[in-house]
């Protein structure tokens, strides 16, 4: 950028765009953002080897909005610092923030807490920018470096994360394009996915979080806006059965007045009506959009099934991943297995366990918690030998889909036997009721 590019930029909200392909809208991400984890936020920026520089501050926000100009020499010096491997001789930009005041440390410590933040940001910049990354017109490295210590070249690229991104579909028919017509805005192509059920791709589970990743995905100008979700369409926008259902929507810029971005530019404001032309799209062949998600459902219930008989579960989150190796069975691949998590939930007392088949779940009950714990704190992985041992016992009935009528009197045996352990180690009188 030159002098007023970067004067433009650095402004508190902007003009009317004139160029309707700019991801840019309201002229508030950048300082939004940046003052929402620091008090300091400088771009430096270099164009035909004329370097430029500004500086926001909390403390010149509130000084009559000084926003401070560096001199040549100062904006050389900052951008000719050791960014590489990014080559800023001739032209770049640089973007710092100094007085980070929004980064909560975990208990585990500083390091831990950057590789969790290095994770989200790889999946939100590789998810949200996957085409431009597809296309080769961005490329995005993530790096760590110690101030004062000696630079490494440890670097991170960062993959594209296509929500679409399957092989092959897994029904005949599908991807199908649904036309839908909105009262005073016009006609929209709903693309409407199905993922391949049982899914281990990245690009499906998106951060182990594919049920809260169904929904719409609305692109503007190739970029990602919002991720899923259904705009109002649903009640639970995170029921499990739907999670292979994802529906691509690409808003040209004249729509920009009618569907509104939030702020952060994360999500998508649908204008009114979009709910009831949703429900009364249909494609060429009359499918409606509701028989589409009916079909990923029924798709996601009985492959589900299916596919859970051929896979070997192992634990998933519950369990401390030391403890969770050791299930996995030699030479399996890790499309052979299933994950099931132990979780801790509040049901009746004539239980200490449950099986959740269908969401892959070994559920314990919430109110013996603390007799098993016996005075330790609790904890994501807390009691693990207990719950190595459950595992040991009840795994292998999530490869027998439903359970038959003497397994099922087996299941109501065994949690007797828990109660009445319970009940002796306690000094209970009776079990509990």
């Amino acid at each position: 950028m030159d002098a007023a590019q970067l004067r433009n930029a650095m402004r508190f909200g902007s003009a009317e765009r004139i160029d309707h392909t700019s991801l840019g809208k309201f002229g508030l991400g950048l300082k939004l953002s940046s003052f929402s984890h620091a008090r300091k936020l400088t771009v430096i920026s270099r164009q035909d080897g004329l370097t430029v520089g500004r500086r926001w501050t909390l403390e010149g926000i509130r000084r009559h909005w000084d926003c401070e100009t560096f001199k040549e020499d100062q904006a050389a010096a900052l951008i000719d610092a050791p960014w590489s491997p990014i080559d800023l001789r001739t032209s770049g930009t640089v973007v710092l923030w100094d007085d980070i005041d929004k980064l909560p440390v975990s208990d585990r410590g500083l390091r831990y807490t950057l590789n969790v933040l290095h994770r989200r940001l790889e999946l939100h910049l590789g998810l949200h920018f996957h085409r431009f990354i597809q296309h080769g017109v961005l490329s995005l490295r993530i790096d760590q470096q110690e101030q004062g210590e000696q630079e490494h070249q440890i670097r991170t690229m960062v993959p594209a994360l296509d929500p679409f991104g399957y092989e092959i579909a897994p029904l005949e028919g599908y991807p199908r394009t649904f036309k839908m017509r909105i009262p005073s805005v016009g006609e929209i192509p709903l693309d409407c996915h199905i993922w391949p059920p049982n899914s281990e791709r990245l690009e499906y589970r998106l951060g182990n979080r594919a049920a809260a990743r169904q929904g719409f995905y609305f692109y503007r100008n190739n970029r990602l806006i919002q991720a899923g979700g259904w705009n109002g369409l649903v009640q639970n926008e995170a029921e499990p059965h739907s999670s292979l259902a994802r529906v691509r929507i690409d808003l040209p810029p004249s729509f920009d007045d009618r569907f509104s971005l939030n702020v952060q530019k994360s999500s998508v404001i649908v204008p009114p009506g979009f709910v009831e032309a949703v429900s009364d799209a249909s494609d060429r062949d009359g499918v409606s959009f509701e028989d589409y998600r009916q079909t990923a459902q029924r798709l996601y219930r009985f492959r589900d099934a299916k596919a859970l008989r051929r896979r070997t579960p192992i634990p998933g989150a519950g369990l401390p991943d030391s403890v969770a190796r050791q299930f996995v069975p030699e030479s399996i691949s890790s499309g052979e297995i299933q994950r099931i998590d132990l979780r801790w939930e509040t049901f009746d007392r004539q239980n200490v366990f449950r099986l959740d088949q269908e969401n892959g779940c070994l559920l314990l009950n919430q109110h013996y918690r603390d007799s098993i714990l016996a005075g330790l704190s609790p904890s994501k992985d807390d009691v693990p030998l207990f719950k190595a041992l459950l595992f040991c016992l009840l795994g292998p009935d999530f490869q027998t889909g439903k359970p038959s009528e003497r397994r099922r009197r087996e299941l109501v045996r065994i949690n007797r036997i828990l109660l009445a352990a319970f009940a002796l180690e306690q000094g209970w009188d009776r079990l509990a009721t």
